[in-house]
């Protein structure tokens, strides 16, 4: 299974990875223009960063979040790889135990709600989280910013559009943050 040429009006990219049968890690996914090509990075068997449990593709960057081969449940840290237009890489390990909703950037808060969607604790994470990313300009992707405020502005977008399903899946991730 591979993904090729996918078309988006701007919206940014999240998926739940899934494994593949092939030896194929890299997916092109073409992101708001025709011309622009990003390069969608998910895991393969026996990969040396772990499995992905999240990656995600605006017009500018590509990130996945790794779940270590060595991940311990009782201190949640994943690698996060984050590719530019030009390919250049940044990683960065990150701690869920240390991350504040409230207060930090989209790469700490889409490792967070990845986490919640690989543990069961909330399946909604990832995908709500998704959605609000686009509305909260997520080409800054290492700007600290409230998370709850685009997630409530989300929820009633949704439900003054009568889109009650969508709706209810931003108000579980918002009922599992607030609790």
């Amino acid at each position: 299974m591979s993904i090729n040429g996918i078309t988006t009006t701007s919206y940014i990219m999240g998926y739940a990875n899934r494994r593949v049968k092939n030896d194929s890690i890299n997916h092109r996914a073409i992101v708001n223009q025709p011309s622009k090509m990003i390069t969608l990075h998910i895991s393969k068997e026996n990969d040396p960063d772990g499995k992905s449990i999240g990656s995600m593709a605006n017009e500018n960057a590509s990130f996945t979040v790794y779940k270590p081969n060595d991940f311990d449940p009782a201190n949640p840290v994943y690698r996060v790889k984050v590719w530019d237009e030009d390919g250049n890489v940044t990683e960065r390990m990150v701690d869920i135990s240390k991350v504040d909703p409230k207060s930090c950037d989209t790469i700490d808060m889409f490792a967070y709600s990845s986490h919640l969607v690989d543990s069961g604790e909330c399946k909604e994470a990832q995908s709500a989280f998704s959605g609000i990313s686009h509305f909260e300009g997520y080409n800054k992707l290492f700007d600290k910013k409230d998370w709850f405020v685009p997630l409530k502005n989300m929820m009633q977008m949704q439900y003054d559009a009568g889109n009650l399903e969508r709706y209810w899946d931003f108000k579980k991730f918002w009922n599992f943050l607030t609790k």
